[in-house]
């Protein structure tokens, strides 16, 4: 994949690409539309392209073009955006052996998930929520803001924009109701986008005006290995299943993100403090507060990493880098009190994601 290289885009698209300017919402499908399937022609016909893959054609995107990395933003949008294209794709497709053998083997099991959570918020069942939506939401307005949000939650093609200004109006009551100590089930029934990674870091960045994604790669980055080389992880599991995969491969990016992966798994243990409150790897997520599960983390064909609060599933994540972003977000986003075994890992990055020294 290190040799893709990006379509000849349409004349319109080629117009706009060329004055610089950030396509409105239609011109950003149709970008991605393209993209889309010319990935799907370079992979073979094959509708299930990995993480890495996403990376590499995103990354193409944004040297290419500069300017659509919105406020630094861009590749969080732009890689979201083709997955939810490739999934809109393969959604509807019942007689391609790879689409129905990957529906049984993965998307299957983690369709009946999302879709009970959808069950959740048919059309059938709107009238019933509000009912029982708390008395304390101001006014029609935010009501009506709220039900956009759970309307437009439901499309496979999203209105991004229209969702970060919704979420903007409607802050003050979410943030009332978490100071409150509202159950997270209605929070996210309320304001189900902060399921998404992309508005839980922005969510992060309204009230701290940090970006946590920009900065957790930056952390990772630097100290990654630092991490690997201490003694204390020597023989750590984690260690021991990073070196037996190290051998199997030698594509540079591929060696790199299997160390970043052992990296932010062996945090817990270089501080001393309990690795179960931090991720669950390739077994049952135990603890309520959040913690990542994190299953197959050095095969970049299967690998998952999830956040979860309250032993639910909070989001679905990329990568590792993505995942530890997430889980420092989860914690501040829904006031979550920190437990004590994890504190020096959690004190440790959070120093650094707000620039202060650590005691």
């Amino acid at each position: 994949t290190s040799s893709y290289a990006l379509p000849d885009f349409p004349y319109d698209v080629k117009c706009i690409l060329a004055e610089k300017k950030c396509p409105d919402h239609s011109m950003r499908i149709r970008i991605i539309e393209f993209l889309q399937a010319d990935m799907t022609k370079y992979l073979e016909g094959s509708l299930y392209p990995n993480s890495q893959q996403y990376n590499i054609v995103v990354n193409a995107l944004l040297q290419a073009y500069p300017f659509l990395d919105e406020d630094g933003n861009g590749f969080l949008l732009w890689k979201r955006a083709l997955k939810d294209r490739f999934k809109y794709v393969r959604r509807p497709i019942e007689d391609d052996e790879q689409v129905l053998r990957n529906k049984c083997k993965f998307g299957h099991r983690r369709g009946q998930t999302r879709k009970s959570s959808f069950a959740e918020n048919k059309p059938d069942d709107v009238q019933v929520q509000v009912e029982e939506e708390p008395v304390h939401l101001e006014g029609s307005a935010m009501d009506v803001h709220i039900k956009w949000l759970k309307e437009e939650y439901m499309k496979t093609q999203r209105n991004w924009k229209e969702v970060d200004n919704r979420m903007n109006v409607t802050i003050e009551i979410r943030r009332k109701m978490i100071s409150n100590k509202a159950p997270l089930k209605d929070i996210l029934r309320l304001f189900p986008f902060l399921r998404c990674p992309y508005q839980l870091f922005r969510e992060f960045q309204l009230l701290t005006h940090m970006d946590i994604y920009k900065k957790t790669v930056e952390i990772l980055e630097i100290y990654s290995e630092n991490i690997l080389s201490l003694y204390v992880v020597r023989n750590n599991p984690i260690n021991i299943m990073l070196q037996e995969n190290l051998k199997r491969h030698t594509e540079e990016d591929i060696l790199k993100y299997m160390k970043t992966t052992a990296a932010c798994l062996l945090l817990p243990d270089v501080f001393g403090d309990d690795s179960s409150l931090f991720a669950a790897v390739n077994e049952e997520v135990k603890v309520v507060t959040p913690v990542l599960e994190v299953k197959n983390p050095f095969n970049v064909n299967s690998c998952e990493f999830a956040l979860y609060v309250g032993r639910e599933e909070l989001a679905q994540l990329d990568d590792c880098t993505m995942a530890l972003a997430a889980l420092v977000a989860a914690f501040h986003v829904f006031d979550i009190p920190c437990p004590k075994r994890i504190h020096r890992t959690l004190n440790f990055l959070e120093s650094l994601v707000f620039e202060v020294r650590s005691p």
